[in-house]
């Protein structure tokens, strides 16, 4: 039952299914888990956050994302960014950044950044506020899903999935050889609340101002403050996750 309720289109946002995620009911939650700021009830608790550099690639896969045009790509991030900004605006920072982007290689960019990336940031935001341990990473590698780094792409890495049959990573030579790091990096973490291992170069937390990111692929590196352009374009405007 439980999964067929699933199925409705979900209410805050409009369209998809429903997202099942934490809501504030004053019984079970007794304040949002991230809201107004990190909670202090796991502030000594060490968090790993993590994203994929292309993360909205896996969520829309219809062809029209692959056909965009100029005149059309304004509609179409009105409708997927989320969060209020004029899409006009987005599209001529983007261009700037990257004059020789493309329509659709900047919808993707944009709508990773503003609705599955920003949830992610504003974690280690506020937990690097309130002074408490977290390890943020993204993952740039590119698998064989459109030359790029999707959602999920994550998963057979940490869990050293990548032969398995569909595993969206492929099972390259590289692909093991990220596996076999970022596998140990999570083991270690599990296991001590610090993901530093014999395997993986120095992971500092995320702290303010320079917002340490470990950057996994071949090789991986401690980045500061990956695609911070991005990140201060959209924290202008109020972020709310779907469905909460």
């Amino acid at each position: 039952q439980l999964r067929n309720g699933l199925k409705a289109t979900d209410p805050v946002i409009g369209s998809g299914s429903v997202y099942f995620g934490p809501v504030l009911d004053e019984r079970s939650l007794t304040r949002h888990p991230f809201y107004p700021d990190a909670p202090a009830q796991s502030a000594d608790i060490p968090m790993m956050i993590g994203n994929t550099h292309d993360e909205t690639r896996l969520f829309i896969q219809d062809d029209w994302a692959y056909r965009l045009t100029w005149a059309g790509l304004p509609a179409r991030l009105a409708q997927n960014m989320r969060v209020d900004i004029a899409p006009d605006l987005v599209i001529a920072k983007y261009r700037e950044w990257f004059p020789d982007i493309t329509p659709t290689d900047l919808f993707f960019k944009a709508t990773t950044a503003s609705r599955s990336w920003r949830a992610a940031i504003v974690e280690d935001e506020l937990r690097a506020a309130a002074a408490t341990p977290a390890y943020a990473y993204q993952v740039d590698f590119r698998t064989p899903f459109h030359n790029s780094a999707p959602h999920t792409t994550d998963i057979p890495l940490a869990f050293d999935n990548t032969d398995k049959p569909g595993a969206i990573t492929g099972n390259s030579p590289d692909a093991r050889k990220l596996a076999a790091q970022m596998s140990e990096t999570f083991i270690a973490f599990a296991r001590t609340g610090d993901p530093n291992n014999p395997a993986l170069l120095q992971w500092k937390p995320y702290l303010l101002p320079l917002r340490e990111t470990m950057i996994f692929n071949v090789p991986s590196h401690l980045e500061n403050d990956p695609r911070g352009r991005e990140r201060e374009l959209f924290a202008q405007v109020p972020f709310v996750q779907q469905g909460t």
